[in-house]
């Protein structure tokens, strides 16, 4: 038994010892690959160099900063135009949809004057005139004219006559004219 006690002291310490030993070899195995310094002294001439390093990049990340804020500010005062422009525009819009409207609303009266029934006279004399005329001449004098002053014009002759001479037009001006018939 005394033997086995004895073996048993001896192989505890040949275990521990190159244990501990090759924990300490890790430690300063890998101190060394991260690059930490594995002794160092507490006032070595590196950390004055880092602080001096250091002081220079807090002053340029003090410069880095006044510069944006700065252009914030910049930024802020852009916005605050932008919203004044933008809230005009909109008070701009609400202002014609309400003028709009306002105008659906209004009936169209005819006025009763002398003028009134004097244009009316000539654009049925006009009417008359492009009735009478053959579609093909019709449709190259009506090309030149624009879609708006054209409706007056067609819109008091004849299906029949109105098709042939929209037949003979300019496709898009007919289809231009053909919008603006539908809505009178």
């Amino acid at each position: 038994m005394s033997d086995q006690k004895s073996s048993k002291q001896w192989i505890l310490p040949l275990l521990i010892i190159p244990l501990l030993l090759l924990l300490f070899t890790a430690y300063l195995v890998l101190n060394y690959a991260n690059g930490r310094p594995i002794f160092s002294m507490p006032f070595s001439s590196e950390e004055t160099t880092t602080q001096s390093s250091t002081s220079s990049q807090q002053a340029d990340l003090e410069k880095r900063l006044k510069l944006a804020n700065a252009e914030i500010k910049k930024l802020r005062v852009q916005a605050t135009e932008q919203a004044g422009v933008l809230q005009a525009k909109e008070q701009e819009v609400v202002r014609l949809i309400a003028e709009r409207d306002r105008l659906k609303k209004t009936p169209v009266t005819p006025a009763a004057t002398g003028e009134d029934t004097d244009k009316k006279k000539k654009a049925a004399n006009v009417t008359d005139v492009y009735a009478e005329m053959p579609a093909k001449e019709a449709a190259n004098i009506l090309n030149e004219l624009s879609p708006t002053e054209v409706v007056p014009i067609i819109q008091d002759i004849d299906a029949e006559q109105q098709a042939a001479i929209m037949a003979k037009m300019d496709p898009k001006k007919a289809a231009a004219l053909t919008q603006l018939l539908a809505v009178e």
